[in-house]
């Protein structure tokens, strides 16, 4: 038992709560008490001391002590944060709403690795009264469960930012016929229309009012289609870069009216100004009267993409002409694929965490984008928000640094993380890329086939039952097992889905016999077993971390997939009486030339499953 003195009963209740998952039959005294900014510890048998600069750093040090103590009797650390701010960004927005409760799970653990801020990128998932079809059937969180969450995050050092969006990527909320009047495209607000500045009101106010904190985001990236819509046709052509800073304007006006303070990505400033419209355009530079013309609001860069550090460092140069409140976001790679991108994430955070400590950076964030459907889970990150974390302790980081890091603060061995790449990443060094070879695969119709020629140079069966014996071994905290449970389950799939794909493009071949014939039926079969008990474990997973809403839309692709198994065996079996050409399976095998820039290449659940349009 470890006794902690020198804490409040708020204190002592957030530490017991980071540390329960590290406590073992230890005992222990530790004192703590309040310093200078960081952690400092020491351990002398059954005697500590813990001495913390802010609530973040108490919980961080408190992680680190009981990680350590279950092995060492005796130790001393210290350890000095780089950064001033160290956010983790949340994507509730893409069909994936995480519960109240793994919300707070995540702030617990985001705690023991040092973050101080949590983002949560909302878009529509949140209630605004006067707006009563803003997040309609998408699973929001009502003010009340917001302001939960806000409370619960401060006992933890952990404050928590709304993150909204107020001019584009609103097409959730623009697909209501109610906002009519305030949709410029079916993706982007209306500028200058009385009806948008009325929605702003009420969504900034809704936004802000639960949280705790003056700090908000408003987002404004990636605006393309700004002002050519019923903007075009009521007003004429108007520059965008004029349009937002017209928005700009507004939307600033309105939160200091609120008492905020306000954030928003960088990205469109570069993207007008370029000649090429090209983001972050490193031809593209801004002058002092540009810069004083800008309300106050700080800049936020993003960048996941990039593995040298040079290209960071110029892109801060930039951006400091834009303003002199500049912050960092990374990527930790959890978006547009079914499993973590572990190497991209690892090679980027490096280059741009690097960077922006040269370049005197304060503020640092990690973001969870869930890109397409939220098919990888929640707990597929924590690894990566470790890796991030990190650099705010190190300099010199490693990958067994991490895995040091790591091991100490959650309980457990990173082995099984560190796996998830394998799903991907057949390169053999960098992902970078970012072939989704699980998602094609998975997607990959039996009788269409456009990624055969893409997928046939690597070996898919190989890697992928190394892979599964490798799941068979890893060992994680009792929160994760369904996790494993579900990757595990995921590589099988995919393996047996690969073999089904071969089996049945064979019977394209002038000389395909009943032999043949029966090894695809065969092979499907397994094929369509193998994705029911994928739904299956998938569901576990999913109402496990997050609501309801969202997962039919799983239910639809694997529940499409295995009828879609039902059909090809059907059609088999009318090729071997004599009924039916599979004319499919005949035609000529192309490259996909879509989103094929890296070794396979890549693409949403909507390019590979059908070359027919979902909805027309």
């Amino acid at each position: 038992m470890i006794v902690w003195r020198g804490l409040d009963a708020v204190q002592l209740q957030a530490v017991e709560k980071v540390c329960e998952p590290l406590n073992s039959a230890i005992e222990l005294v530790v004192t703590c008490q309040q310093g200078a900014a960081g952690v400092q510890l020491q351990r002398h048998d059954g005697q500590a001391t813990l001495t913390y600069g802010s609530t973040a750093d108490l919980m961080h040090g408190a992680a680190e002590l009981c990680g350590r103590a279950q092995n060492e009797p005796q130790f001393e650390l210290q350890q000095r944060p780089r950064f001033k701010v160290l956010a983790a960004m949340l994507d509730v927005a893409r069909n994936g709403v995480p519960t109240v409760a793994m919300v707070k799970q995540m702030i617990e653990r985001l705690a023991s690795m040092g973050y101080n801020e949590l983002w949560l990128y909302l878009e529509d998932l949140f209630e605004i009264p006067e707006e009563p079809y803003f997040g309609r059937g998408r699973g929001r969180y009502r003010q009340s469960e917001l302001h939960e969450i806000a409370v619960y995050g401060d006992q933890f050092g952990v404050t928590v930012v709304p993150a909204v969006q107020t001019l584009a990527h609103l097409h959730n909320a623009l697909k209501w016929d109610a906002h009519m009047a305030v949709k410029d495209t079916d993706d982007t607000l209306l500028v200058g229309a009385p009806e948008t500045t009325q929605f702003l009101t009420h969504l900034l106010q809704a936004a802000s009012s639960p949280f705790t904190t003056n700090k908000i985001h408003i987002g404004m990236d990636e605006a393309y289609q700004l002002g050519r819509g019923r903007y075009l046709d009521q007003n004429g052509f108007t520059d965008q870069e004029t349009l937002i800073l017209q928005q700009l304007k507004l939307v600033v006006s309105l939160t200091q009216q609120l008492g905020l303070r306000a954030y928003m990505w960088s990205d469109l400033w570069f993207t007008f100004a370029s000649a090429k419209h090209e983001m972050y355009d490193p031809d593209v530079h801004f002058d002092s009267a540009f810069k004083a013309s800008l309300p106050p609001v700080g800049q936020v860069y993003w960048d996941y993409y990039h593995e040298d550090g040079q290209t960071y460092r110029d892109r801060f140069a930039q951006h400091f002409e834009l303003s002199d409140d500049v912050a960092f976001a990374g990527g930790i790679w959890t978006w547009s694929a079914l499993a973590p991108n572990q190497s991209k994430m690892l090679a980027t955070i490096d280059a741009g965490l690097k960077a922006a400590k040269a370049s005197q950076i304060e503020q640092v964030v990690a973001t969870m984008w869930f890109d397409d459907g939220a098919e990888v889970p929640v707990s597929a990150a924590w690894y990566g928000l470790q890796a991030f974390a990190t650099y705010q302790y190190h300099d010199d980081v490693t990958p067994a640094v991490i895995d040091e890091a790591y091991r100490v603060t959650q309980g457990e061995q990173p082995a099984f993380y560190r796996l998830l790449d394998q799903f991907d990443n057949f390169t053999k060094t960098v992902n970078i890329d970012a072939d989704n070879v699980s998602k094609i695969v998975l997607y990959e119709d039996l009788m269409l086939q456009r990624y055969r020629a893409n997928l046939a140079p690597i070996d898919i069966e190989g890697q992928y039952q190394q892979l599964i014996d490798a799941l068979d071994q890893v060992k994680v905290r009792a929160a994760n097992r369904l996790t494993v449970t579900f990757y595990h389950q995921l590589a099988q799939t995919v393996l047996v889905k690969q073999r089904a794909l071969t089996a049945v493009a064979a019977l394209g071949a002038e000389d395909a016999d009943g032999w043949q014939a029966h090894r695809a039926l065969a092979a499907v079969k397994v094929c369509k077993l193998a994705l029911q008990q994928l739904l299956v474990d998938f569901r576990l997973l999913w109402h496990q971390q997050r609501r309801g809403n969202g997962f039919e839309i799983i239910d639809v692709r694997l529940g499409g997939q295995i009828t879609r198994c039902e059909t090809v065996i059907w059609r088999i079996n009318e090729w071997l009486a004599g009924r039916d050409e599979l004319a499919e399976l005949h035609e000529p095998v192309l490259p996909m030339d879509k989103r094929s820039n890296g070794l396979v290449g890549h693409g949403l659940y909507k390019e590979i499953v059908s070359a027919c349009e979902l909805s027309f």
